[in-house]
């Protein structure tokens, strides 16, 4: 944040830390926090700085960037659904929020691509 309260949105995803970054996405009750094109420009450059990373003979860590990736998607996937229905407030539709959609992007973009299928889903998601 700025000293006059304003947030820049692709500094926030592509300057911070992936912990930190991670941690923006997950927040629940935040769907005016990040727009669309922020959200796909940070996704296709990670995207595409982790497959780089995972095809060199560096030996560096792919987890983070690995959620990171799976959160991106899932916020935008969880936007879409808001653009469509709403922020739903009952209790029906509350589960139409786009920091539970990160989560769930990122358990199922890391269990997609690692072989830890059903057991990190299950304590990602629970």
């Amino acid at each position: 944040r700025y000293s006059n309260q304003t947030f820049n949105q692709a500094a926030a995803l592509l300057v911070e830390n992936g912990k930190q970054g991670i941690t923006y996405l997950f927040k629940r009750g935040t769907h005016e926090e990040f727009g669309y094109i922020s959200l796909c420009t940070a996704l296709a450059f990670y995207f595409v700085l982790s497959c780089w990373t995972a095809g060199s003979a560096v030996a560096s860590g792919l987890v983070i960037p690995m959620l990171y990736t799976g959160a991106l998607y899932g916020r935008i996937v969880g936007l879409i659904l808001v653009s469509i229905f709403g922020v739903q407030t009952n209790e029906y539709g509350a589960w139409i929020d786009p920091g539970l959609f990160a989560a769930i992007g990122a358990a199922s973009f890391f269990s997609g691509v690692s072989r830890l299928t059903i057991s990190l889903t299950v304590i990602m998601v629970s």
